[in-house]
């Protein structure tokens, strides 16, 4: 798939603008609240930005690399993605059982 040369920058860009904020925000939550499950859910975001910076990055350089490489390492995203899912899951689930006791 062909595009122009600057909506590589875009992409990424805009992943930083919406998740720099978004990472913040959890932090200040787990700081506030002292939960566990916000830790939970910033290694979600954390994993979750890298493997999709990772990905702009083989858009970025598709044609350069060996395409082994590139399966590779869509893999690997693939695996990150999935554990930052059960991050996710667990840290709703950890929040969730917290609510219930502290009721």
């Amino acid at each position: 798939m062909l595009m122009e040369e600057e909506v590589i920058g875009f992409l990424r860009a805009g992943l930083l603008v919406v998740m720099i904020p978004v990472v913040v925000l959890v932090i200040r939550l787990m700081i506030k609240f002292r939960k566990h499950g916000y830790g939970w859910f910033l290694s979600h975001l954390l994993l979750f930005t890298f493997g999709a910076l990772t990905w702009i990055r083989i858009l970025e350089t598709r044609a350069f690399s060996s395409s082994v490489f590139n399966s590779l390492t869509i893999a690997v995203i693939g695996f990150m993605w999935i554990i930052s899912m059960v991050c996710f899951v667990k840290g709703l689930l950890s929040l969730s059982y917290l609510k219930k006791r502290d009721v």
